[in-house]
């Protein structure tokens, strides 16, 4: 129990002193690589679009550690296994987030002896082989790979890519020992030289770092398990009687840290190192701030067209956004005031008082004597009455070719037919210019019968009270005046 306890101490001590060291430095690595910003992640990549738009191939170089055992798989024939220099290539093909296949070659050195003695094995001196030297021509390989953490919920960007995988290959090399009792090294077998070739399972564990968007480092650790018992010379059926080989299959193992190129468009990322979760976040983000500025530009645009007081005039220019129900008001949203008496349009009671009337009282009206007109009256008495109507109406604007009716100047006839209605005996007549085409008198017309249906159908002023004319050449053609008729 002894014996086996201290065996498998020397067999594990190097390699363990390996696999911290190389711990410390994947978490080190992923300590700093980790909490990226978004702004760098590929969003044109939609999902389930397939592996077109990633790079997938990659071709790296390899240098390391062969040594003539591995972390597990039982007993050597050797006390002292050595470590030499290996150098590899490998070529990878990225099928999914999760499976790879690489192909590996590998080249190297393997030797070892029975110069340190293995606590209570009596049969340590008796071996039939004292120490051996393996050229391994080539170890090539191919397995597939299963690798971790692509689909990452905790990060953005993926630095750190742990995998494991297992193949099969051969291996091609040759061995010289040193039989006991003799200090000279022979061929194997049996002193001819012999170049022999054997099957092997190749197990790997290891980390990939992406240090660029082009190159990656790659460190594994690699337990090779030969189907044979001829790389280290001692085989189990070449023991004489009463001696012993521990086992009956061979096995090496290489440590290696290399550099990996990633094949393809640079505009590519690399599907070893994409995360889909992080890209199906960010197309979602993209989304939400998308639609969070629509809404944005909404509220922003409902606040131009809010109109709180209903008077046509948005909020935004409003000055004056509380405007009572009913009271016409100018551009601004301001109450009209048409006579300029300090009593606005919906609260004047005389809605054109003259300037010999003012001041007025708390309903417009202002204080005039009898007008001397009424003293002497002629024959026509319609002449008579009309001749006491207002007649001072501020004129309609209309702008261009328009024949359609402004906001304002609705506003005006409605301040027209309040007064008109103070006046159930009057007459008016609608009075607009024109030039002396064809097309400009027929707009004149529109725009005299437009102004006469609004104080009709809206105004409620009886049509047999107003008349309408256009003269030619009789002043602006954009003024339309109403007048006592």
């Amino acid at each position: 129990m002894i014996y086996n306890l201290n065996f498998m101490f020397q067999i594990f001590r190097k390699q363990v002193i390996f696999l911290c060291v190389f711990v410390s430095l994947s978490l080190s690595v992923f300590a700093q690589k980790t909490d990226r910003n978004i702004k760098n992640t590929d969003r044109n990549i939609k999902p389930f679009s397939g592996g077109k738009p990633f790079r997938k191939f990659s071709v790296g170089l390899s240098a390391g550690a062969l040594k003539s055992s591995v972390l597990a798989g039982g007993s050597n024939d050797f006390s002292q296994n050595d470590h030499h220099f290996g150098y590899g290539l490998n070529v990878k093909y990225q099928i999914t987030h999760y499976l790879a296949l690489q192909a590996d070659f590998v080249r190297g050195k393997l030797s070892g002896d029975n110069s340190k003695k293995r606590g209570n094995d009596t049969l340590n001196l008796a071996r039939a082989v004292t120490s051996f030297n393996t050229e391994l021509n080539a170890a090539v390989s191919g397995s597939v790979l299963y690798t971790f953490s692509n689909i990452n919920w905790l990060h953005m960007k993926n630095w750190f890519v742990p995998y494991i995988g297992i193949g099969g290959g051969l291996a091609n090399y040759d061995v010289k020992f040193t039989p006991r009792g003799s200090n000279i090294e022979r061929p194997y077998p049996d002193g001819l030289k012999n170049n022999i070739t054997e099957l092997y399972v190749p197990v790997t564990v290891g980390v990939r770092f992406k240090l660029t968007k082009l190159l990656n480092l790659n460190v594994g650790y690699t337990m090779n398990y030969v189907d044979g018992d001829n790389l280290d010379g001692n085989s189990y059926w070449t023991v004489p009687l009463g001696e012993s080989s521990t086992t009956h299959k061979d096995k090496f193992s290489y440590a290696h840290a290399g550099l990996e190129v990633a094949l393809g468009k640079k505009s590519k990322p690399q599907l070893l190192f994409d995360n889909p979760a992080a890209r199906i976040n960010s197309a979602i983000q993209d989304k939400v701030n998308m639609l969070s500025l629509k809404v944005d530009s909404l509220e922003a645009k409902q606040k131009v067209l809010d109109d709180t007081d209903g008077d046509s005039v948005a909020d935004l220019f409003d000055k004056e956004p509380n405007t009572p129900k009913g009271c016409p008001v100018d551009a601004t949203g301001t109450m009209r005031d048409t006579d300029g008496d300090g009593i606005v349009d919906c609260k004047d009671k005389q809605l054109i008082t003259p300037t010999e009337c003012l001041p007025v009282d708390i309903d417009g009206v202002g204080k005039c004597p009898d007008p001397s007109c009424c003293k002497g009256r002629t024959g026509d008495a319609d002449a008579d009455l009309n001749s006491n109507c207002p007649s001072d109406y501020p004129a309609l604007i209309f702008k261009g070719n328009s024949i359609k009716l402004s906001g304002e100047n609705a506003a005006i006839i409605a301040t027209i037919a309040t007064k008109m209605k103070t006046r159930p005996d009057c007459k008016f007549m609608i009075k607009g210019n024109s030039e002396t085409s064809k097309s400009s008198q027929a707009i004149c017309q529109k725009r005299v019968d437009a102004i006469k249906m609004q104080l009709k159908e809206r105004e409620g002023i009886s049509a047999d009270r107003i008349t309408t004319n256009c003269e030619v050449g009789g002043g602006d053609k954009n003024t339309v005046e109403i007048t006592s008729n």
